[in-house]
């Protein structure tokens, strides 16, 4: 796992204002830079060093016939069986960079749907002067590009593309953040600079063009079964997430997977033990007796001897986990309400000297394991009313309800499983003077069921603009790299297509439930669904309560908005969710580090 940083200068010249030392935190086993002979390309890296740790798998890497450059952050699991389309090549290391870069000086655009894995790559053409820089599938690995008056810049992170002085991003992009705790997954954040979209390939010309194609999802990547049986589908389960978690296995340093005592970190441990055992290490972590409502180390630990894995219980103390809050918060190029938890796991898993780590992520997505695969399909059904009645229905609902339906003007699957995780309202934005914070979703396949279709709002309405960036920024802020088996291609494209009926039953997650019941302790799938949680409303009324505050004051300070300062007391008298607050005060800090003021006047008293 890396940090990329690339520019391509439209004037010829070779002045470049990237700094490749923001990214070090993403590589802190190497870097490189690169210029081409006209000097007005450069590619920059920083590297993690996961397969062929040698000088061999250095970056920026040139291919054999010196017309490609490519500087890569990712992992292709297959990059062994694609070697074998190019037995011609004498290959000078045994890095997956190389296999990509060959692969693509072969074939080109035509060489992504071979490839297995996370990544995002930029590629010098020195033939046609042009860069590609291209995103996974599902946009595991991100990529941000500026698009300026004589350049293009892009990077793995957005901090190193925004210019001196630039506070606060689009009304769109704050909007988005506002309504759902994240930016948005798509579309402009500041001007002119935005993200490669999953599954996206955009091409930058020296003169200045740019070209765009979506190379995922293709008529091909969606087929629909024909098996009849259940007992058919849990079989093919089972073979699907088997094969995703070896795949994810390939590694020249040690492997280990986070354990939190659930359904789908316990598949992902048990099916790795069966190929590493004791190779393998397995981390929980764990709060001090006095949280033991956040602690699952029991569970966990039953899992991982079952497992015959070494396992590692942490407990991180109040103090500790105080400290990589803040830390956390700081270290986040784009806010969100949710890293904390994958930040203060990571960081624990890294301190214990572990470079890969496996995760569950994934599993509640297309195996409906969260509540809108019950609420949703009940909501949908008012798709079939006119749209008076459905407004005089929603008005009849709890106020958190309205507040998440109201200015919906679809009540389609996709969109109702999206807007369940609004944290403020339509109406609420515009009195801001706001946009309505709706995200644009990709187009689902066609002939998708109403599962399919909310596991599909999930993917994209939540776990790639919220889930996947946190994993991938907070990990890396640790010096760690996050694999995700239940997320590989094929296993999200034949799961999508299995029909509900045989999703669904008793218990959560029964279909996956059922592909490994012979090896899960009865415990995982039997226990309430609880996950990794920390007591952050605790702790907002007590050791962060200063913190808090100085994020809220500055938000409302540098917005000029009331909103984030009247929900206080909300929240104090237990009327409101931690992170309704949590989610403008984590914005109010980013907005600090990019306007490099420390100190705020408080906003008028409410």
């Amino acid at each position: 796992m890396c940090g990329i940083l690339g520019q391509i200068n439209y004037d010829n010249s070779n002045h470049h204002h990237l700094h490749l030392s923001s990214l070090n935190h993403r590589g802190p086993d190497g870097s490189g830079e690169w210029t081409n002979n006209a000097k007005n390309v450069y590619l920059g890296h920083t590297r993690l060093a996961i397969l062929d740790p040698t000088p061999a798998g250095q970056q920026p890497m040139i291919d054999h016939s010196k017309r490609f450059t490519i500087a890569f952050n990712g992992e292709i699991y297959n990059h062994v069986e694609l070697r074998r389309l190019m037995p011609d090549i004498s290959w000078r290391g045994n890095s997956d960079t190389e296999t990509l870069l060959e692969l693509f000086a072969l074939k080109g655009l035509d060489a992504l749907p071979l490839l297995k894995g996370m990544f995002a790559f930029a590629v010098y053409d020195d033939a046609e002067k042009v860069i590609y820089i291209v995103r996974d599938r599902v946009g595991i690995k991100p990529i941000w590009y500026r698009i300026n008056d004589n350049s293009c810049s892009f990077s793995s992170e957005l901090i190193p593309l925004l210019e001196e002085g630039e506070i606060a991003p689009s009304k769109v992009a704050l909007s988005e953040y506002i309504a759902f705790g994240r930016m948005p997954g798509s579309g402009e954040l500041y001007d002119r600079l935005q993200q490669v979209k999953p599954g996206e390939w955009v091409k930058l010309k020296a003169n200045g063009q740019v070209e765009k194609g979506q190379w995922w999802p293709d008529s091909s990547s969606f087929q629909f079964p024909t098996r009849k049986r259940r007992n058919e589908y849990v079989e093919r389960v089972n073979n699907l997430v088997t094969q995703a978690v070896h795949e994810h296995l390939i590694s020249d340093v040690g492997v280990g997977a986070f354990l939190s005592g659930g359904i789908d970190s316990s598949i992902i441990t048990l099916i790795a033990a069966r190929e590493l055992g004791k190779n393998l290490r397995t981390f929980t972590v764990g709060f001090p007796n006095k949280q033991k409502q956040y602690d699952e180390r029991s569970i966990a630990a039953k899992v991982a001897k079952k497992a015959g894995a070494e396992h590692f219980e942490i407990e991180v103390t109040e103090e500790a986990c105080l400290k990589w809050v803040k830390q956390a918060v700081t270290s986040l190029d784009v806010p969100s309400v949710d890293a904390i938890n994958t930040f203060i796991v990571s960081k624990a898993v890294r301190d214990m000297g572990l470079k890969v780590a496996l995760s569950g992520l994934g599993g509640d997505e297309l195996f409906a394991g969260y509540p809108s695969f019950k609420t949703v399909p009940i909501l949908n059904s008012l798709n079939l009313l006119p749209n008076n009645l459905i407004n005089n229905i929603v008005k009849l609902t709890p106020s958190n309800i309205q507040e998440k339906l109201g200015g919906l003007k679809s009540f389609n699957a996709i969109d109702l499983a999206v807007a369940r995780r609004r944290f403020c309202s339509v109406e609420k934005l515009r009195e801001m003077g706001l946009s309505a914070g709706i995200p644009l979703i990709p187009p689902a396949p066609a002939n998708l069921d109403t599962m399919a279709k909310i596991s599909w709002g999930e993917l994209f309405g939540y776990t790639v603009p919220m889930l996947l960036r946190d994993s991938d920024q907070m990990s890396m802020a640790a010096g760690l790299e996050i694999r995700v088996p239940f997320l590989d291609h094929v296993l999200i494209e034949e799961v999508l297509c299995i029909p509900e009926k045989f999703k669904k039953g008793k218990g959560v997650k029964p279909l996956l439930v059922d592909a490994f019941k012979s090896i899960l302790p009865e415990e995982v799938y039997n226990k309430p669904k609880q996950g990794f949680s920390l007591p952050m409303a605790d702790w907002i009324k007590g050791p962060l309560e200063a913190f808090t505050d100085e994020g809220l004051s500055a938000v409302a300070a540098i917005l000029h908005l009331t909103e984030p300062l009247s929900l206080k007391s909300k929240f104090l008298n237990s009327s409101l969710h931690w992170t309704r607050i949590w989610n403008w005060s984590v914005l109010g800090h980013w907005l600090i580090r990019r306007n490099e003021v420390k100190i705020y006047e408080p906003a008028p008293a409410i």
